[in-house]
C-alpha cells in the first residue's frame, strides 16, 4: 500500500497538494478545521474534520497521534501554514514515530520564520538583502533613527505574531507597511507594538509588484538541492504587501546560486519558497524572506516540469525520485475568488485603467486556485458558499452607498435652496 500523505488545511496550498499527489495515485487525507471550505470537496482527499494548529493545538496534538496509530504506518505529513509548521516543531519527538514531517530543524526553521535571524543568515552568505533593525522598545526606535531613510518599512519579526488573536485587528490586518516620515514612524509603531513590541525596520527597495520573483525549491536530507523552478508575481493584494494571486512561471536562474547557498550554509531541508526582489540601484536582487513550507502557488512547478510536491513526498515515502523534466514556460497562476473581488473594488472605483491592467495580466495560458476541469466541485462549492454570496454583499453595499451619496446630495442641495431663498427674501424685506 502506498505511504499516506496527509495535508494540514485545505485552502488553496492544502487543496493543491492534494490534486498534486492525488493526480499520481497517493492516497491523501485532507485535515481541515473550517468546516465548509472549498478543498474539502476535492475528488483527491478524504477530508477529516479536526482542531485547528493556530488556536487548538493541545486538542490537535492527541487527534494526530490517534490517526498516526489508526494508519499502521508512517505518513508524511504537508504543513500549509506558519502555524502548522510551529505546531509540527512543537510536538516533533512525540509526532515522528508515526509521520515524516516534512519541515527542517528546529533551528534552521526558526531562523527561517524569524526575519532578523534571516538577515543575519543572508549576510553570512554573502548573499543581498536590504539593510535592517530589530526594534524591541522605542528607546531602540530612537537609537536607529539617525540612520534610517523614508520611505522604510516596518514588518513583524515573525509573521505569525500579528497573526494571533486579536493581533491582527491591532495592526490594521497588514502584513508589512511603510512608513515615509519619523511623526509617522512613532505613530505606526505605538499602533503595532500593542501586538508585539518587537518589529523589523528595513530599507525599502523601490519597484512594482512585477519586481518580485521567488526561487522555489526541494532540499533533500542531506541539504541538496533536488528540484527547483522560478516565479514572477504580477499582482498583489493588498498593494506591496500583499499574497500574490497573479503568480507567473518564469525562467531567472540568477536567483538559483544565492538561495542554495544561503540554504546550504543553513542546512535547510525540506520545500522552500525563497522570495527576492529587484533593487534597480544597486543591480542585483535583494533577499525579501524565506516561506520554509508548501505555498499558494506551487501547482505552477507541473506546468515547468517541476511537481515539488511529488518530489518532496517520493523522497520522504522512501521512493525513487521522478525526473524533473524541466522545460520553459510561462503559464500563470490566478487565485480568481481574490481576482473577482479586486476587479469588483476596480469596478466599484470606476477605475477603468486598473481593470484594464488586472485582465491585461491575467492574460496568457493559465493554472487556477480553486477551479480544476478535472476536479470541479472545490469550486462550485466556494461559487455557492462565498462567491456569490460576496457578490450580492459588494453590490448592496454599492448600491447603499450610491442612494446614499443621492439622498445626502438632495439633502445639500435643499438646504442650499433654503438658504437662498432665505437671502433673497431677507433682501426684499430690506429692500
Amino acid at each position: 500500500m502506498p505511504t499516506t500523505a496527509v495535508v494540514m488545511n485545505m485552502f488553496y496550498t492544502g487543496l493543491g497538494i492534494a490534486r498534486s499527489l492525488g493526480e499520481q495515485g497517493i492516497p491523501v487525507i485532507g485535515l481541515s478545521a473550517h468546516p465548509g471550505v472549498y478543498g474539502e470537496f476535492t475528488r483527491y482527499a478524504r477530508t477529516i474534520a479536526c482542531p485547528d494548529s493556530r488556536n487548538e493545538p493541545e486538542a490537535l496534538f492527541p487527534f494526530l497521534q490517534r490517526m498516526g496509530e489508526e494508519l499502521r504506518h508512517r505518513a508524511v505529513i504537508f504543513p500549509t501554514r506558519d502555524d502548522d509548521v510551529l505546531f509540527l516543531d512543537r510536538y516533533r519527538e512525540q509526532l515522528s514515530p508515526y509521520f515524516e514531517l516534512l519541515i527542517p530543524e528546529s533551528s534552521v526553521l526558526q531562523a527561517c520564520l524569524d526575519k532578523w535571524q534571516t538577515y543575519q543568515w543572508a549576510l553570512r552568505a554573502g548573499v543581498g538583502a536590504p539593510r535592517s533593525w530589530l526594534i524591541h522598545g522605542e528607546q531602540d526606535l530612537r537609537r536607529v533613527i539617525p540612520e534610517l531613510t523614508y520611505p522604510c518599512i516596518m514588518k513583524p519579526v515573525e509573521s505569525f505574531h500579528w497573526r494571533k488573536g486579536s493581533n491582527w485587528n491591532k495592526v490594521g490586518g497588514r502584513k508589512a507597511l511603510a512608513v515615509s516620515s519619523r511623526e509617522e514612524l512613532f505613530a505606526e509603531y505605538a499602533a503595532v507594538a500593542r501586538a508585539d513590541p518587537r518589529a523589523l525596520l528595513q530599507e525599502m527597495i523601490s519597484g512594482s509588484d512585477e519586481c518580485l520573483v521567488s526561487a522555489a525549491c526541494y532540499f533533500d536530507r542531506e541539504s541538496r538541492l533536488r528540484a527547483s523552478f522560478t516565479t514572477q508575481k504580477l499582482a498583489q493584494a493588498p498593494d506591496r504587501f500583499g499574497t500574490g494571486f497573479i503568480v507567473q512561471a518564469i525562467d531567472r536562474p540568477e536567483i538559483l546560486e544565492p538561495t542554495v547557498r544561503l540554504l546550504e550554509k543553513m542546512h535547510f531541508t525540506g520545500i522552500a519558497e525563497v522570495e527576492y526582489k529587484w533593487d534597480a540601484g544597486r543591480k542585483e536582487y535583494q533577499l525579501i524572506e524565506i516561506n520554509p513550507r508548501p505555498w499558494d502557488q506551487h501547482r505552477l512547478g507541473l506546468s515547468c516540469g517541476v511537481n515539488l510536491v511529488h518530489i518532496a513526498y517520493c523522497d520522504r515515502a522512501g521512493l525513487a525520485l521522478p525526473i524533473a523534466s524541466k522545460r520553459p514556460s510561462a503559464p500563470k497562476w490566478i487565485a480568481e475568488d481574490t481576482f473577482f473581488m479586486t476587479a469588483l473594488g476596480l469596478l466599484r472605483r470606476a477605475d477603468h485603467t486598473g481593470l484594464r491592467s488586472l485582465f491585461r495580466l491575467a492574460q496568457g495560458k493559465r493554472s487556477y486556485a480553486i477551479w480544476s476541469a478535472r476536479d470541479p466541485l472545490p469550486w462550485f462549492c466556494y461559487l455557492i458558499r462565498r462567491f456569490i454570496p460576496g457578490l450580492i454583499a459588494v453590490s448592496a453595499r454599492t448600491l447603499w452607498s450610491e442612494l446614499r451619496r443621492r439622498i445626502l446630495g438632495d439633502a445639500v442641495r435643499q438646504e442650499k435652496e433654503i438658504v437662498r431663498v432665505s437671502h433673497f427674501d431677507k433682501g426684499k424685506s430690506h429692500g
